[in-house]
């Protein structure tokens, strides 16, 4: 399985994952409920109606009156009129038992149709086909103060069309006006749920995004993380013991054997001295002076890491340009180059650490030396912070410049470029790097117009001398 990388599509959120699962969730439900109210209200359906019709048989038999010459007839009111000329095709016949006579009123052919099979039976339910519709009949016996009646009533069955409309009807009239919004309540409540339990995940990928060189003691808070996560919560807090351990041992180690180095160093040094001047002499006094300065940049860095630089103190940047470039110059010197310093006359104050932002400019210039021919200037521009935003020290070269590809590993640690020149150890701006970042500043490197390159240091300004 391939690891995700920054440059690669967003990964999947979980809580998205979550919710879009849960609303899916309750879109079935309300689908599953739907459905099986339906099937419920489709198989009560014709039970329903068959209480409908009996009550409907009860009030036609008490309209039924006999007149004076003793014949029964049918006086519906206008509202039960009304009914029965709602109900699809509906027919009815009434006969009066005992006699058999029927009643004025009933329909002729449902008469007809019903013939003395029906007459034997007081009541009962019945379906046939007529024609290309299909009919539902209630027969059933009413005793009312003129007669005993049967009562037989038929209406046309609904098509699939009617039964669907009417399911339609029974849903969006009984169930989702309640289900919809319980279910969006309980939707809400249940993406606030998702939410504030992927929280403590968000907070523990925060605090792990907070890591870095100069803070690895971190210590994961283990307090209301999910007991399924808890386990890797604590697998990665002492995994992050182990890695400080092991970077505190590698600090340490640096910076004892860059301190042995230094007495082993100074001996060969006052032996070097004492020998007599040539070729011979002179190899060794620049090797020696390499291999005190690979020793004093290690001493840096590991100062650096340990954070032992105090970084409270006033700074004046155009002083420290300035004691910089005097103790270059004679080095430039005798190299054939110049150097050339643009800062304002008064005081560019910023909170630091003078020695350590001193010898992050050295290195600058230092660098710019190796890589600018002879008989061309090493620039040096101090800018004041202006309206309360950064103080600018840049160092100006005319070398070869870098390539674009290459700006990007520039500040690492023992990084060379590949057209490199010199015996550089390849520490120096990767101290640069660490030094600015000490200071919450920052450290970038652009093409200089002309030919060359301008390194740019930004650092929080603050009170400007007079």
């Amino acid at each position: 399985m391939s690891a995700w990388r920054p440059d690669s599509p967003e990964p999947p959120s979980l809580e998205r994952r979550l919710i879009f699962r849960l609303s899916l969730l309750y879109l079935v439900t309300i689908l599953v409920a739907s459905i099986a109210y339906a099937l419920i209200s489709l198989a009560n359906h014709d039970i329903s109606a068959t209480e409908r019709f009996q009550a409907l048989a009860h009030r036609i038999a008490a309209s039924v009156a006999r007149d004076g010459d003793g014949v029964l007839r049918l006086h519906p009111s206008p509202e039960l009129r009304q009914r029965l000329a709602a109900v699809p095709g509906f027919q009815m016949e009434l006969t009066e038992l005992g006699s058999g006579r029927g009643v004025e009123g009933s329909s002729p052919w449902l008469v007809e149709r019903l013939g003395p099979a029906m007459a034997s039976l007081t009541k009962a339910e019945f379906t046939f086909e007529s024609g290309d519709r299909r009919w539902h009949g209630v027969l059933v016996t009413e005793t009312v103060p003129t007669a005993t009646l049967r009562v037989a009533m038929i209406y046309a069955h609904p098509t699939v069309a009617d039964t669907l409309y009417w399911v339609a009807g029974e849903l969006a009239q009984d169930v989702l006006p309640v289900m919809v919004p319980a279910m969006l309540l309980s939707l809400l409540i249940g993406i606030a749920t998702v939410r504030s339990t992927v929280a403590p995940i968000r907070r523990l990928s925060a605090e792990l995004g907070s890591i870095g060189p100069h803070r690895v003691a971190v210590c994961l808070a283990e307090d209301g993380v999910p007991r399924e996560v808890l386990p890797m919560v604590q697998a990665i807090n002492h995994a992050i013991a182990r890695l400080d351990a092991a970077m505190q041992q590698q600090r340490r180690m640096t910076a004892n054997a860059a301190h042995e180095l230094r007495t082993p160093l100074a001996i060969l040094r006052a032996r070097i001295e004492g020998m007599a001047t040539g070729p011979i002499r002179e190899a060794l006094e620049r090797d020696v002076a390499r291999m005190t300065r690979l020793v004093d940049q290690l001493m840096a860095v590991a100062r650096l890491e340990a954070g032992q630089v105090v970084v409270d103190g006033e700074v004046d940047l155009a002083r420290t340009a300035r004691e910089t470039l005097a103790a270059c110059a004679p080095l430039a010197l005798a190299k054939g180059r110049g150097v050339e310093l643009t800062a304002p006359d008064r005081p560019v104050i910023v909170r630091g650490n003078a020695l350590a932002l001193g010898d992050a400019l050295m290195n600058l210039v230092d660098n710019a030396l190796r890589f600018t021919a002879e008989g061309d200037c090493v620039e040096v521009v101090v800018e004041p912070s202006e309206g309360g935003g950064a103080a600018v020290v840049e160092v100006c070269d005319r070398g070869p410049g870098i390539p674009p590809a290459e700006q990007s590993q520039l500040f690492e640690p023992f990084w060379r470029g590949r057209d490199s020149r010199g015996s550089g150890s390849g520490l120096g701006l990767a101290i640069v790097a660490e030094t600015v970042a000490l200071h919450g500043g920052s450290v970038v490197v652009r093409d200089r117009e002309g030919g060359g390159s301008i390194f740019r240091i930004e650092l929080p300004g603050g009170d400007q001398g007079c």
